[in-house]
């Protein structure tokens, strides 16, 4: 069947429509007239595959890695940057509309923040079946292995270190990473260090840390911006100390995180870079709302975002400010709304291009009384 896709969503996917049904077709761009095949139906909405694409859209480039569409770890190849960009901001605008019940006139005005579309990541989850290692086929587990002339999203020494044995780790799955002093890292037990804006941070490789290495500095940054009316801090999911200790250097703060391991390495790294800031490895479901005057609130969580008892506990602490940094739009949209129900006004958004090349992206906004 034929159809013509309209618009994008959230997931990447191109939205076409069949006697009113939508359809999501992965890999497709709006305007492209295709001849699709159904693969999955549910209810009011069904998946499709491109059979062939009868008209292409205007957006449409070729895409510069051969494993695309085979791979599931990029969404835009097909589309240039600028285009990509311009539909990750109008998806965000819905996102904040549609579920954080926003109305279009009073979304502030989104500031994007990008760097270098290729070779950003400094760090990465492999799969390796012995013979292969690459990433999963889109929503299988079926290792693509990575093209000869590598993955456009690595950095280009993970590329070249990927195919050389020392990185192999049988049939595992295994992490490997890339840090300031270039050296590759792929056992768990040596310490990466990392350094940005000034900050040293040691940390192991399963530990989280933003992974596009062009755009963490503008990261801490902007949360030091957002923050600069204030003399403390709350760091909500700081992990190993990505923020706290950025905004440590010139007010009293606190972070807190579920990860043991995280809060032990940010311990060191607080020793590491001289600043006084405490650590403590607990949930924001469990943490006293009055143990202390945290005059700002930076939230940083999981894509799963804050549950609604973490959102009651920040509620109660009544901070002036709240910087909500996400990597999931959609329940940072949900989480905004339970903030400006209880008299929070959204008064900045940054929308961060971490993940050029897949429907990924990461956002920033700020909150006021």
């Amino acid at each position: 069947m034929i159809i013509t896709i309209q618009r994008y969503a959230n997931n990447g996917y191109g939205i076409g429509f069949i006697d009113g049904k939508a359809v999501f077709v992965p890999y497709s761009a709006v305007g492209d007239v295709v001849d699709v095949t159904i693969t999955r139906h549910a209810k009011n909405y069904c998946f499709a595959s491109i059979n062939n694409i009868i008209t292409p859209s205007s957006y449409r480039i070729a895409p510069q890695c051969s494993a695309f569409t085979h791979c599931g770890g990029c969404d835009f190849l097909h589309i240039p940057y600028d285009h990509e960009l311009t539909l990750k901001k109008e998806l965000f605008q819905n996102t904040l509309t549609h579920i954080g019940a926003i109305h279009r006139n009073n979304i502030p005005a989104i500031e994007i923040v990008y760097s270098t579309r290729y070779h950003y990541r400094s760090h990465a989850a492999l799969q390796s079946d012995g013979a292969h290692t690459g990433f999963y086929k889109k929503d299988s587990h079926i290792i693509e292995p990575i093209p000869k002339e590598g993955c456009l999203l690595l950095h280009e020494k993970l590329n070249e270190a990927i195919t050389t044995t020392s990185t192999s780790r049988g049939q595992s799955p295994f992490k490997i990473a890339i840090d300031s002093q270039s050296n590759i890292c792929s056992d768990p037990t040596t310490t990466i260090i990392e350094q940005e804006a000034g900050i040293t941070y040691k940390r192991s490789i399963d530990t989280f840390f933003q992974a596009n290495r062009f755009l963490r500095k503008e990261m801490l940054h902007i949360a030091d911006t957002l923050s600069q009316s204030f003399a403390s801090f709350l760091d909500v999911g700081c992990g190993v100390g990505f923020f706290s200790i950025y905004l440590a250097k010139r007010m009293k703060g606190t972070g807190i995180d579920t990860n043991i391991h995280s809060i032990e390495w940010a311990k060191q790294n607080a020793s590491l870079n001289g600043v006084d800031v405490d650590f403590y490895a607990i949930s924001i479901e469990n943490y006293h709302p009055f143990k202390n005057n945290h005059q700002c609130v930076v939230i940083d969580p999981p894509r799963q975002g804050i549950s609604k008892r973490g959102r009651k506990t920040i509620l109660a602490m009544a901070p002036c400010a709240i910087v909500y940094v996400s990597c999931n739009p959609v329940t940072f949209a949900r989480d905004v709304k339970s903030f400006i129900d209880s008299n929070y006004r959204l008064g900045k958004l940054f929308l961060i291009d971490m993940f050029p090349c897949t429907h990924h992206t990461e956002v920033i906004g700020l909150l006021t009384k």
